[in-house]
């Protein structure tokens, strides 16, 4: 008998979820759905176009907001965390030299404010991978759940990789929150990165 109460109540979580919006990307598949239909989650989404239930449940729940991404912008957005985030410890002084490389990609003002810091880079990571002789490889990809106006923010992980083919995964993740120029060809006019 209890059957039809727990359906029912999941039934109504289930419309005040379709109408408040959509769910956080970056929530944890173990939270409760209770977060969800809290006051906070009806904020911006809430004065989305109409739509039925079923279509807000189902793609428009990782496009909101970037179907208007230029698509130019997020491949140089993806090619710059890439070059980024492509280190060689044997010939790179530091992190930075990676930044370094990236710089054509940018305006001339920004960079001009790439610069390198006078010691080199530390870390168990870093000089395991140069005692290896390993270079990373990094995989990047769009984070579909930053709605930054006019931001392009891109995760980067890395593997590091030796020439005799021994791998193992890098420590922690790194993001970069770019802007762009507003005409072709895009140059980066802007970023900040995070290192998790």
């Amino acid at each position: 008998m209890k059957h039809p109460i727990i359906f029912s109540g999941l039934a109504a979580v289930g419309i005040v979820v379709a109408i408040t919006g959509c769910t956080p990307a970056t929530q944890d598949p173990e939270d409760s759905i209770v977060p969800v239909i809290s006051p906070t989650a009806t904020t911006p989404t809430a004065s989305s176009p109409s739509s039925s239930p079923s279509e807000s449940n189902s793609a428009g729940e990782h496009s909101h907001d970037h179907g208007d991404e230029d698509p130019a912008k997020v491949e140089l957005a993806k090619q710059a965390a890439t070059i980024m985030t492509t280190w060689d410890p044997t010939k790179d002084f530091n992190r930075t030299a990676a930044e370094m490389r990236a710089r054509k990609l940018m305006t001339k003002e920004r960079a001009k404010e790439v610069t390198a810091p006078e010691r080199p880079a530390t870390g168990v990571e870093w000089l395991n991978a140069a005692e290896k002789k390993a270079t990373s490889k990094p995989t990047v990809k769009l984070m579909t759940e930053h709605h930054e106006e006019n931001t392009i923010a891109i995760t980067a992980t890395w593997q590091w990789v030796t020439k005799d083919g021994e791998s193992w995964a890098g420590e922690g993740k790194q993001t970069f929150y770019f802007t762009f120029t507003d005409e072709e060809p895009y140059k980066i006019r802007d970023y900040v990165s995070e290192l998790t």
